[in-house]
């Protein structure tokens, strides 16, 4: 996270790269991250998905989001509103790969006389997960493979997939729960693991205040390996959005 975008991009100048102790990185993409933004715009045709088909997203939220696609569309992007990206909630797959590797991290520690001191969300979670076979560990990872062919077909016909960042505002710090319409939930965000389960480039830019004085954001996401155009338009929007902008809202 930073304040400004060119600091996301001076960030990945430092830690993108190949390094031959990592399995999965990937070759430099850009000589200079920072350079990309000269040419901050947004994208031909935009497609926003106001719920991924799967969310309940809180009123304040969802109309925060919506003013700031509004922007977009002044910047000169040709928006197309998504019923569904995605047919179901992959939250179950979700949570059986992070739960599995919670698990091996935090297993050693299991035994440790002050464990019962863990939140109990936190051990329920990795009592769970020591029921997950080595079968359902590689068919969740298949899930993720079918999501990613989504977006493949996807993003054919747009540039930038755009969403609200959390179904609901940020709750407080000792909390898990969230407020969306009302109703307290731990669903709030709905809109992110799917883009960790492709290993999506993502970014999210502030886009109002809440009539609490809490951030809402939107969240960009874009094609594998499209991080320069997920930057340029985060750039773009950021720019087109002033403090009057993030007020609270009417």
């Amino acid at each position: 996270m930073a304040r400004r975008i060119a600091d996301v991009a001076r960030a990945l100048d430092v830690a993108v790269g190949p390094d031959p102790t990592d399995l999965r990185s990937l070759p430099r993409p850009e000589a200079n991250w920072v350079a990309a933004l000269d040419d901050a715009h947004v994208p031909v045709r935009v497609a926003y998905a106001p719920t991924l088909g799967y969310a309940t997203v809180d009123a304040e939220v969802a109309a925060a989001c919506e003013r700031a696609v509004g922007v977009l569309e002044s910047l000169g992007a040709d928006v197309v509103v998504l019923e569904s990206v995605f047919v179901d909630d992959p939250v179950g797959d979700f949570l059986t790969v992070t739960g599995a590797s919670t698990l091996r991290t935090l297993r050693p520690f299991m035994d440790h006389p002050r464990w019962e001191e863990v939140h109990p969300v936190l051990r329920q979670y990795l009592d769970t997960a020591q029921s997950i076979t080595a079968e359902q560990l590689l068919l969740a990872f298949d899930n993720f493979h079918f999501l990613n062919l989504r977006l493949v077909e996807l993003f054919h016909s747009c540039r930038i997939l755009v969403t609200p960042t959390c179904s609901g505002l940020a709750p407080f710090a000792d909390d898990t729960m969230s407020s969306v319409n009302g109703v307290k939930t731990a669903e709030w965000v709905q809109f992110t693991y799917p883009f960790n389960m492709t290993r999506s480039p993502a970014a999210t830019v502030p886009v109002a205040m809440s009539s609490d004085g809490l951030p809402i954001g939107l969240q960009l996401v874009g094609p594998q390996h499209g991080d320069l155009v997920v930057l340029r338009t985060a750039a773009a929007l950021k720019a087109a959005i002033d403090h009057d902008f993030l007020a609270a809202l009417p």
